[in-house]
């Protein structure tokens, strides 16, 4: 008979605030960055502009922050969709970190006076477009195939997500189409609407993992959300009774039941009528 394992999850996400935090960040000082740089617009000017205006130091905190951020986070997204497809959920990993440190040094201060040193913003800036595009389709992916994965044991993400994700990739097409000189004046718009819809994707992932909290059992691919608190803590209890009256009270999934049953009697105590949906 194989082992059953239970983890508890309570306090795993904290890359998902890290991330969602960084995000956030860097989108109000993007936001902030465009308003304060004269006659600049979205409609005319690429994003890679405003690192050449009065405000670029803003500019390079922001990208810093979000592509740094974002690291951690996909590697905890990575660990939430587990027991499918492995070796496609790694390459959206690996695709994830790469394009992120790329992110992050888009946020170097460029100097239009080294050719080389344009050349190499060029090629980080890119690979954040696409790279970012290629890891959201992919992971959507394997969002949207959760259902039909028999041994999938992570949280349930909304379809629309894996939607929007698709929607993305979609979106990077026509930025290349834009490359075209008939229709090279629409780039910035399009750049825009791409950047928007890649750090709406992020944000939009990031807040169901948090809505999702959950624990589980490995094997048996048991989840709860918080509205189900109450429910989890009487099948804890139940559990825990049963081992206890085998005389296996000292077991390591006794005591990690245990340290369920408090977790989950102290988060009661504290917003009893929001987790009954009150």
């Amino acid at each position: 008979m194989g082992e059953i394992l239970m983890g508890s999850r309570s306090g795993s996400n904290l890359e998902v605030f890290f991330g969602l935090f960084g995000i956030l960040v860097s989108v109000i000082l993007l936001i902030i960055t465009i308003f304060l740089t004269p006659d600049y617009s979205p409609l005319k000017h690429t994003v890679s502009t405003l690192g050449d205006g009065a405000f670029k130091s803003l500019f390079s905190i922001s990208f810093v922050i979000g592509g740094s951020s974002c690291i951690p986070f996909y590697i905890y997204l990575e660990r939430e969709l587990i027991d499918i497809k492995e070796n496609i959920r790694r390459l959206a990993t690996a695709v994830s970190i790469f394009t992120n440190v790329c992110v992050a040094l888009v946020g170097i201060i460029r100097d239009e006076s080294w050719d080389s040193f344009l050349a190499f913003h060029g090629f980080v800036a890119m690979v954040s477009f696409v790279g970012s595009s290629i890891y959201i389709v992919i992971y959507s992916i394997l969002m949207y195939n959760t259902p039909k994965a028999g041994m999938y044991r992570g949280p349930a993400f909304k379809k629309y997500l894996a939607y929007f994700g698709f929607a993305i990739g979609a979106t990077v097409v026509i930025f290349f189409l834009t490359f075209h000189p008939l229709i090279y004046i629409f780039q910035p718009l399009i750049e825009w609407i791409l950047t928007l819809f890649i750090f709406s994707w992020i944000i939009i992932t990031a807040l169901q993992i948090i809505s999702s909290k959950f624990f589980s059992f490995k094997d048996t691919g048991i989840y709860f959300k918080r509205s189900q608190f109450p429910e989890a803590l009487e099948l804890f209890e139940r559990a825990l009774k049963v081992l206890e009256n085998v005389k296996m009270s000292e077991t390591p999934i006794t005591e990690t039941l245990k340290e369920n049953i408090e977790y989950l009697k102290k988060t009661l105590e504290k917003k009893p009528s929001k987790l009954n949906g009150n």
